[in-house]
């Protein structure tokens, strides 16, 4: 893939630097999605009390790495637009290259309509948001940034992104995606679980 590509995945931006290939996109997406519905399904039985934490080992389980490079906390975030400190927040733990492919995709999600849609309503569903920039890293990996901002439901409705919010909790760290080992053991039946959801859950985004 030679351009920038971004898709909103259930609750999740996610955007992709050229040289993430179709097929290691695809894969990307499956184990969000995958790992969304779990830590949902069960948050929701109330076996999750950290949202996020669970969510991140169920990504470890589908292969992104459990080695974090860089971990940034912001429990009292300064009053910026929510973009910025997101934009921000992505610079300081993975650098330019992912801020700049993550700017690219929220400019496009905020000029889209079903997919800015589709992203608040989740947002608000579950109290939180994600944006994941993804870069190509050596062969079969994929590099990305988690960033996970938290709060009350009610802090997200419609335009939230275009706002200042107060009083969430900010989580950013850069992982390593193993996208070969996902693609060996995991892709053929986390397709299957999901694929009755795919289409109104995937929602690429023109750049």
């Amino acid at each position: 893939m030679d351009k920038h590509e971004a898709a909103v995945v259930g609750g999740s931006l996610v955007s992709f630097l050229p040289g993430v290939t179709a097929q290691q996109r695809q894969s990307v997406q499956l184990a969000m999605l995958m790992a969304e519905r779990v830590t949902r399904s069960d948050h929701e039985q109330g076996l999750v009390q950290d949202w996020y934490s669970y969510y991140r080992r169920r990504l470890q389980y589908l292969g992104w790495d459990a080695q974090i490079p860089e971990q940034v906390h912001w429990p009292s975030p300064e009053r910026r637009l929510i973009a910025d400190k997101a934009l921000q927040a992505v610079n300081h733990v993975a650098g330019e290259r992912h801020s700049s492919s993550l700017s690219l995709a929220l400019s496009a999600l905020l000029n889209s309509d079903a997919p800015l849609l589709h992203l608040e309503q989740r947002s608000r569903e579950l109290g939180h948001f994600q944006l994941l920039p993804c870069a190509p890293s050596k062969a079969g990996y994929v590099d990305l940034v988690v960033y996970h901002e938290a709060g009350d439901r009610t802090l997200f409705s419609n335009g939230f992104l275009s706002r200042v919010l107060d009083r969430t909790r900010v989580r950013a760290e850069l992982v390593r995606f193993n996208v070969r080992l996902f693609q060996q053991e995991f892709e053929a039946r986390t397709r299957k679980n999901v694929e009755h959801v795919m289409q109104r859950e995937i929602l690429k985004l023109e750049l």
